[in-house]
């Protein structure tokens, strides 16, 4: 199978394009800690994306690593696979997932 090339989407920059200052969610993410799950979308393609949950594991700054909570959904994305390693900033993160 060949690898699918992936990005993760900068929210935070559409927010600002669509003039949007999301002010609750950078609070939220000022105190994300390690083991907190975030939602992150991936993208490889115009019409290929899907959001999925990211559990943190290393904070440095807005510097993120990360590894995917579940598995995608989409088979274009398939090659990716629950546990996958992910590096991102604060500007990735869609959202924080709310505790259960």
């Amino acid at each position: 199978m060949k690898p699918v090339a992936i990005e993760i989407e900068n929210i935070e920059e559409m927010r600002r394009c669509e003039g949007i200052d999301d002010v609750e969610l950078r609070n939220e993410i000022r105190g994300l800690r390690v083991g907190d799950v975030v939602k992150l979308t991936i993208v490889s393609g115009p019409a290929l994306f899907e959001t999925l949950p990211v559990r943190i594991t290393s904070i440095a700054g807005c510097a993120f690593r990360g590894k995917l909570a579940r598995k995608p959904s989409s088979k274009e994305l398939g090659q990716l696979r629950e546990g996958a390693a992910l590096a991102f900033t604060s500007a990735h993160i869609h959202s924080v997932a709310k505790s259960s």
